[in-house]
């Protein structure tokens, strides 16, 4: 619920790019707790290309060619990074979660959900309230938003996260971003600048990288 509040007020801040780019600090947060408190090691490989994915990204969302929109960067920026810390405890959390208990996926989402809307409840009575007198059509896609978003994205990730590495699935939540330009493109008829799709590819590239498996190398033939 936090990291959603944070999150929320940091697009009204510094704008919906670059937001983009200050939450998935995960990518390196959760590895790091997955190193600290559960001992799990963190290839150099993923290492070196950690600049390299946030360079993607901040290419990908369009933070470079467009600067806040409005409201305190200052206060965005640490409500960004803020949020993408939150994000990664919580997908260490749901990673312990899943490792512990694996017969339990659909528990842990009810009550993370339901903690989330308390939580972002009871922020709102001391910040921007919390309107409902919405439109219909926006009720339903607020709806569609919520069955795809929160309920069968997180049930896929909190099925998958427990059995791949920290900083793997860290690295492939990386791609959300990015498939987002390729949706836009395909259903919106949006158009990427040119940098966009560079970023687009620099993510791939990087996150393919970081997870390849070198081949051994060849015994020398006589």
């Amino acid at each position: 619920g936090a990291d959603y509040v944070m999150w929320t007020m940091s697009i009204l801040d510094v704008g919906a790019a670059v937001a983009t780019v200050l939450i998935n600090v995960q990518v390196i947060v959760f590895p790091l707790l997955a190193r600290v408190f559960g001992g799990t090691a963190i290839s150099r490989r993923f290492v070196f290309t950690i600049p390299v994915m946030l360079a993607g990204i901040a290419l990908a969302s369009g933070a470079l060619q467009h600067g806040s929109e409005s409201g305190n960067p200052v206060r965005g920026a640490v409500l960004g990074v803020a949020a993408g810390v939150a994000y990664a405890v919580y997908l260490y959390l749901n990673r312990a979660s899943g490792e512990r208990s694996p017969q339990h996926v659909v528990t842990p989402i009810c009550i993370s959900t339901g903690a989330a809307a308390a939580t972002a409840g009871l922020i709102s009575l001391f910040t921007t309230g919390l309107p409902l007198s919405i439109s219909p059509v926006s009720w339903g896609w607020v709806v569609a938003l919520a069955l795809l978003g929160q309920v069968a994205a997180w049930l896929l990730i909190s099925t998958g996260t427990p059995r791949l590495a920290p900083n793997t699935s860290a690295a492939l939540l990386l791609l959300q971003p990015v498939m987002a330009i390729g949706f836009g493109l395909l259903i919106l008829r949006e158009t990427p600048s040119a940098s966009q799709l560079v970023g687009c590819v620099i993510v791939i590239a990087a996150v393919w990288f970081s997870h390849r498996t070198p081949r051994p190398a060849g015994r020398n033939r006589s």
